[in-house]
């Protein structure tokens, strides 16, 4: 199966509560590139799945608009979520290619986690694009094919 998870983009620093963060400038302008940068591999995204809060229901509206399909808002995809509860999200929904937007530290956790890499290692920024391949949705059983970061050249 394939999946793609996108951090949110960049948000502003304070909000009345941080569900309540929205965008920046350049959130808008970084995840725009990321997707255009990604656009042959985002051709065969079935479905976005995204967090409820702000910053996330607006980077995933960039990627509905940039995709043509609509967003399924999930309250397992918030910073705090879990990785148990994401990767049983994912399996449900097999027989589609998910994109998910969702935080640090829950999107970072869940990279480790599938691919079996060490704790820590992808603290995703702002925007990050992460595309992965497993054939079943469990720990170390997935591949990483490619991490994009605002920033990075391809």
């Amino acid at each position: 199966m394939q999946m793609f998870l996108l951090r949110h983009g960049e948000a502003q620093l304070f909000a009345d509560s941080d569900p309540q963060r929205a965008l920046t400038s350049t959130g808008y302008h970084e995840t725009k590139a990321i997707l255009s940068q990604s656009k042959v591999e985002l051709q065969t995204v079935t479905k976005i799945i995204a967090s409820p809060y702000l910053r996330a229901q607006q980077t995933a509206e960039l990627v509905s608009q940039y995709l043509e399909l609509p967003i399924e808002t999930n309250e397992l995809l918030t910073p705090e979520g879990s990785v148990a509860k994401v990767s049983e999200l994912i399996d449900q929904n097999h027989q589609q290619v998910p994109l998910l937007v969702t935080h640090q530290p829950l999107v970072g956790s869940f990279v480790d986690w599938i691919c079996g890499l060490a704790p820590g290692r992808h603290m995703m920024g702002t925007s990050a694009l992460a595309y992965i391949q497993a054939d079943v949705v469990a720990g170390s059983c997935g591949e990483l094919i490619w991490l994009h970061q605002p920033g990075m050249s391809l």
